[in-house]
C-alpha cells in the first residue's frame, strides 16, 4: 500500500527519513547551493501543502516531491535560463508579495534508496498531477535533473537530451517524464549556480592545488570552471524545463 501525506502530517521519524534522503540524493556540490541555504526554510514554511510524501503501511518513506507555487502567465518558451534557482526565488517572492499563485513548480522528486526501480516515481508523478488539479492550478513546470547526465559532464545538455538507447530516450528520468505526459520545453543552462573561492573547490574536488581551467566534479552534470587569478570557481548546472499542461 502507498499513501500520500503533506509536510505537516510527517512524524518525527518520517522527517528524519526525509532529511537523510535529501542528503543522500545529491552530490556534495549541490549541497553548497546558497539558494538552498537561504530559501529552503521559507519553502517549507510557505508551501507545506505542496511538500508531498509517499509512505507505505510500515511507515517507511518511499519517496517525495518538493513543490512550490508561483505566478506565471507567459508562454512556456519564456521560462528563464536560470531554471531551478529562479523557481525557488520566484516562489518566495510571489508568496511574500501576495500574488495570485496559479502554477505548480517541481523542485525535486526523490525515491528513497530501498524503493528504487519499482515504479514509484511514476506513482509520485501521477499524484503530483492530481494535486495540481485539486489545488486548481493552471500549469505544472519542473526543471529536471537527468539521472545519468553526470556520466557525461562535458556533453552539452542540448546534445544529451537527444541521446538515444536504441529507439528510446537514453536517460531514464527524461524518459519517465515524457512517458508520463511531459513536454520538453528547453534547456536552462544556469539552472543551479554555485560559486565560491578556490579553497572551496579544492575541498570539493579533493585536490591540494588547482590551475585555471575546467574540472569534472563528483556527481556533477557539468564541469567546474576555476579562475585562480580571481580566486573564484563556479559550477553552472544545466537542467531541462518540462511542463505537464493538460
Amino acid at each position: 500500500m502507498i499513501r500520500f501525506v503533506t509536510l505537516s502530517e510527517l512524524t518525527d521519524d518520517l522527517r528524519f527519513q526525509y532529511r537523510m534522503a535529501v542528503k543522500a540524493a545529491f552530490p556534495p556540490v549541490i549541497h553548497q547551493s546558497g539558494i538552498i541555504k537561504n530559501h529552503w526554510t521559507k519553502i517549507e514554511k510557505y508551501f507545506p501543502v505542496t511538500q508531498l510524501f509517499a509512505i507505505n503501511d510500515k511507515e517507511n518513506l518511499i519517496g517525495f516531491a518538493n513543490m512550490v507555487k508561483i505566478y506565471w502567465v507567459n508562454p512556456m518558451e519564456d521560462l528563464p535560463n536560470t531554471g531551478w534557482d529562479w523557481l525557488v526565488k520566484k516562489s518566495v517572492e510571489d508568496y511574500e508579495k501576495g500574488r495570485l499563485l496559479n502554477t505548480l513548480g517541481g523542485l525535486q522528486i526523490i525515491v528513497t534508496k530501498n524503493f528504487l526501480g519499482k515504479g514509484y516515481s511514476k506513482k509520485i508523478i501521477a499524484e503530483i498531477k492530481n494535486r495540481k488539479r485539486l489545488l486548481g492550478l493552471e500549469h505544472l513546470i519542473i526543471p529536471i535533473r537527468p539521472t545519468l547526465k553526470h556520466q557525461f559532464p562535458e556533453m552539452p545538455m542540448a546534445d544529451y537530451v537527444l541521446k538515444k538507447d536504441g529507439d528510446k530516450i537514453y536517460d531514464p528520468w527524461i524518459r519517465t517524464h515524457v512517458n508520463s505526459g511531459a513536454t520538453i520545453i528547453n534547456i536552462c543552462s544556469e539552472s543551479m549556480l554555485i560559486s565560491g573561492p578556490v579553497a572551496l573547490w579544492k575541498s570539493l574536488l579533493h585536490k591540494e592545488e588547482l590551475l585555471s581551467g575546467t574540472y569534472v566534479i563528483e556527481g556533477g552534470l557539468n564541469t567546474v570552471s576555476i579562475d585562480i587569478s580571481n580566486d573564484y570557481g563556479v559550477y553552472a548546472e544545466e537542467n531541462i524545463w518540462i511542463s505537464y499542461d493538460d
